[in-house]
């Protein structure tokens, strides 16, 4: 059986997940003190870096990391944050990529495709790349039309 989603494409900037243009969406529980979450906010107009707010672990389900916009905050491994024109990447001390976060420009907006390999606490896949974006496995939780965040 086919399932359709809505796509809420913005005129602005939007992220490609699962295959599908959206101005924002989150996995996760954001609201937990040490759950997994994903939250790719909402870009208001007149600003192009995504919003991309984190806490992620490990395929045994050892706590990796945590972040928000341009930081990392919680970091127990010591990984490091590379910038680069049109992004950045968060990487292992090994130097294998955790999470890949690029925006391109267009004449009308911004697309950002983020990549990476993401595990919630119990250990179980929830993000992996997918082509040159990512799939969600399990509830996507929430599409979003507005900043999550709004600060």
């Amino acid at each position: 059986m086919l399932k359709f989603h809505e796509s809420l494409v913005s005129a602005h900037h939007n992220y490609l997940v699962n295959q599908i243009l959206s101005p924002g969406f989150l996995v996760g529980n954001p609201d937990s003190k040490d759950d997994f979450y994903f939250l790719a906010d909402v870009v208001p107009p007149g600003e192009s870096e995504p919003r991309i707010y984190c806490r992620f672990y490990d395929a045994e389900g050892k706590f990796v990391l945590g972040a928000e916009p341009k930081r990392i905050l919680d970091n127990p491994l010591g990984c490091l944050w590379q910038s680069f024109p049109g992004g950045y990447r968060i990487v292992m001390p090994s130097g294998e990529s955790l999470l890949n976060v690029q925006t391109e420009s267009f004449a009308n907006g911004f697309l950002t495709r983020i990549q990476g390999k993401l595990y919630d606490r119990g250990g179980k896949l929830r993000i992996e790349s997918y082509y040159d974006a990512i799939q969600v496995h399990g509830e996507l939780g929430l599409w979003l039309k507005e900043p999550f965040r709004k600060r």
